[in-house]
């Protein structure tokens, strides 16, 4: 009988441990973050194994932070026929360039609070001006969640000051963080940008603007104080689409990379690579100067030969007028009898 009571305690013990280890590293709603898609939209494979990839995780919701031809409702239909979860939007600075009416006619809002038994996503119009950013945040947050993370999911990287446009609805933001950041701190624990990669990173593009090309990336991952900030934007989306995988888990999120492709590679071949080893170093710095001059030489010698004509142009109209004045004076001292 002591026997049996010893491993029947021992089994309750097991079990409860079972339990809660099972408690500890349970997940909760899981959710998929993308943006800048409109590079693949037009392209029926590419789309297609896009969505099929997304659909392979089983998210609750996946969220589409713009640049993604959402103001076409062809394509906005299409995005809601092959993914099937949960479905949402932030808008980005093309489809409220191009129709911000189709934009809101086909998606239905530009801001939204959704709130989840263990999450809250806040999707933002990121385009807007800096006095309605802030009241809508203010309003979504004047209720305290926690029951988890409370997540921003927009098209801009509001943290990043690097680029600000000076006024409301152009291709950056126009505002910078400082002006927002006391509304969000201690409030938001995540934000997810969707605008694209390439302002940093290019793909298979030489560019001493933007940096060596890097096709496998898929997020970058900055950090204010308490506050994790991802940009997720995809770029090109060749070779790789590129999306966001998140879990919750409590009050975290677990978050992952993944992609589709439509290519027979995945690690890139070497006869794809654009190599630049031109970058602003002194290793390099002669190869550097050759490459300077050959992209801008055309530039250089425009703005010569814009100098140049305006110098003979100002030198021609003084003549001119030179000329003009010693004739009138001829025919004045002419008239009235002047040696």
């Amino acid at each position: 009988m002591k026997t049996i009571n010893f491993f029947l305690i021992i089994f309750l013990i097991i079990n409860l441990m079972s339990k809660l280890y099972a408690d500890e590293n349970k997940t909760g709603t899981k959710f998929i973050v993308a943006g800048h898609l409109y590079p693949i939209t037009k392209d029926l494979k590419k789309i297609n194994k896009f969505a099929e990839k997304i659909n392979s995780h089983n998210p609750d919701y996946v969220f589409l932070l713009g640049d993604s031809d959402l103001q076409n409702k062809n394509i906005f239909d299409y995005y809601n026929t092959v993914i099937d979860s949960k479905l949402f939007f932030s808008p980005g600075n093309n489809e409220l360039r191009i129709s911000k009416d189709n934009y809101i006619s086909n998606v239905g809002y530009l801001n939204k609070v959704i709130i989840e038994k263990d999450i809250k996503f806040i999707l933002m119009d990121s385009s807007d001006s800096k006095e309605n950013i802030i009241k809508f945040l203010e309003d979504s947050l004047k209720d305290e969640f926690q029951n988890g993370p409370t997540v921003l999911l927009t098209h801009h990287r509001i943290w990043d000051d690097t680029i600000i446009d000076t006024k409301p609805y152009m291709h950056d933001k126009s505002y910078y963080f400082e002006d927002i950041y006391p509304t969000i701190k201690n409030k938001i624990n995540y934000i997810f940008a969707g605008n694209s990669k390439r302002q940093y990173f290019r793909d298979l593009v030489e560019s001493i603007a933007y940096g060596k090309q890097n096709v496998n990336l898929v997020y970058w991952n900055d950090k204010i104080e308490n506050l994790e900030a991802y940009s997720v934007g995809m770029g090109n989306g060749v070779p790789k689409a590129t999306f966001v995988v998140a879990d919750t888990i409590k009050n975290d999120l677990l978050i992952k990379g993944d992609y589709s492709t439509v290519e027979d590679y995945d690690i890139l071949p070497k006869d794809l690579i654009q190599y630049n080893k031109r970058g602003l170093s002194l290793e390099f710095e002669s190869e550097f100067k050759d490459f300077a001059k050959e992209k801008f030489f055309l530039v250089k010698w425009k703005k010569f030969y814009i100098v140049v004509s305006l110098i003979i142009l100002i030198i021609i109209t003084l003549i001119f007028l030179l000329l003009r004045s010693r004739r009138k004076f001829k025919k004045f001292a002419a008239k009235n009898n002047l040696n």
